[in-house]
């Protein structure tokens, strides 16, 4: 019984196609285009003002019931609210980002739509409006830590901090396991 020679596997011709496969591979990534301006929800919680991009935030509410989850309390996760025939999960964004959050009456909530079937209710109070978001963004001092922040920019209203969608669905998935 003879051993297989290495030098034979190394000498064989190469497969055809396998050069332009392999500088395909080897071939520097494309430049990401710019990312393009967009709208945005301007809202208020607590001191800060803050920034969702529209096709995240897919509603706004008035305050709704939130019915209490027992054993649940003191939590991110709030409750449960029913909105447009659907049970959502209700959790506070002031909790998560750790920001004082005055109890009004005259609260709002938003509804996120992290994916195509999955939404979540968020209390807030108040909401700013809508704008379009253009490619500038200011580098103002923000309240929140970077990993929440995509982008700060000033607006003649004032500064407002736009949230970071990915670390966001992110943190409320781990908030509310």
């Amino acid at each position: 019984m003879s051993e297989p020679s290495s030098a034979n596997l190394f000498n064989r011709p190469l497969p055809p196609g396998y050069r332009d496969e392999l500088q395909l591979i080897m071939a520097p990534e494309p430049e990401k285009p710019a990312p393009r301006g967009g709208n945005i929800l301007l809202f208020q919680l607590g001191p800060l003002r803050l920034a969702l991009p529209v096709n995240v935030a897919s509603a706004v509410s008035p305050a709704l019931h939130i019915a209490r989850i027992p054993h649940r309390s003191g939590t991110v996760l709030l409750g449960l609210v029913a909105f447009r025939g659907e049970i959502l999960p209700c959790c506070s964004l002031a909790r998560l980002l750790n920001v004082t959050q005055e109890e009004t009456g005259a609260g709002r909530m938003i509804i996120l739509q992290e994916t195509l079937n999955r939404l979540w209710a968020v209390p807030i109070d108040g909401v700013l409006g809508i704008r379009s978001l253009s490619e500038d963004h200011s580098g103002e001092a923000a309240p929140l830590a970077p990993h929440w922040l995509s982008a700060s920019f000033a607006d003649g209203s004032g500064i407002f901090h736009l949230l970071d969608k990915v670390n966001l669905f992110r943190q409320i998935n781990l908030a509310t396991a």
